[in-house]
């Protein structure tokens, strides 16, 4: 959790780890794939699904985003899209990083998934500053920003930031700690504008699904598994496994109808 108290502390370990993130995205842009420049979402989110095998389904935790494994030779990425977009798609640059970093950490029995211990952890920071650095281009930031500041002189920075949100579709104080980080706002500025209540501030010209969770249900590379699973397995065994698969994503279904307060 990002606070007026540690945000300082943050950016100076920011400030540290800093190099490592920058070698780490060159590592990235080597691979060769334009997507990774214009599109840095879009590149991370079809590198995952060539990759790994990714599910998407919501889970009802405030605390969780999601999680990267390793089981029985394979990789698994999963994001909750009970979160709204904004951290979703954080959460997607946050899982590659480790996907892409971590694989030889993640596939240790000790340690096949991730667990953050501490906020300052390297755990968490590493893949914390790698998806605002690669989601939000400097260039692209720096001249929004300046644009905001001329031609929204009237508004306050969190009511600039808030557009800036919508340019980058990724949390608010990420864009707080980046917007420090590259100082085009100050240390005071950004404590000032870090506890801005802006879910309930939206202004009206922005779109509010950005603040939404998607609720998306993506289950579906079990099909890919379950084919590999034939010949390898007892027919019985693997029948059984199907019908719980079946249950499960029923289970997974009706409850997005009731949060989303929908039928069939």
């Amino acid at each position: 959790m990002i606070t007026k108290d540690n945000l300082e502390m943050i950016l100076e370990h920011n400030k540290t780890h800093l190099p490592k993130i920058k070698k780490a995205m060159d590592r990235i842009y080597s691979l060769g794939d334009p997507l990774a420049h214009v599109k840095p979402l879009d590149f991370i989110k079809t590198y995952l699904y060539e990759h790994a095998n990714v599910l998407q389904f919501p889970i009802q935790n405030a605390d969780y985003g999601g999680l990267v494994y390793y089981y029985n030779g394979d990789y698994y990425v999963h994001i909750n899209t009970a979160q709204p977009r904004i951290y979703e798609n954080f959460m997607w640059a946050h899982e590659f990083y480790h996907f892409f970093f971590d694989r030889d950490k993640i596939k240790n029995p000790d340690q096949n998934f991730i667990m953050i211990d501490h906020i300052y952890d390297e755990k968490e920071r590493l893949p914390n500053l790698f998806a605002s650095e690669f989601l939000i281009n400097d260039f692209v930031l720096e001249r929004s920003f300046q644009f905001l500041e001329t031609a929204h002189t009237k508004q306050s920075l969190p009511e600039k930031i808030m557009r800036l949100i919508s340019i980058f579709q990724i949390p608010y104080k990420a864009l707080v700690v980046k917007l420090a980080q590259n100082e085009l706002i100050t240390i005071n500025e950004a404590k000032s504008a870090l506890d801005y209540d802006y879910r309930n501030r939206i202004p009206h010209d922005i779109d509010k699904s950005f603040f939404e969770p998607s609720y998306t249900i993506n289950i579906s590379g079990f099909d890919e598994l379950y084919e590999k699973a034939k010949g390898l397995m007892y027919e019985e065994d693997l029948q059984s496994i199907k019908k719980s698969y079946d249950k499960l994503y029923e289970q997974v279904l009706a409850s997005v109808h009731d949060q989303r307060g929908t039928k069939g």
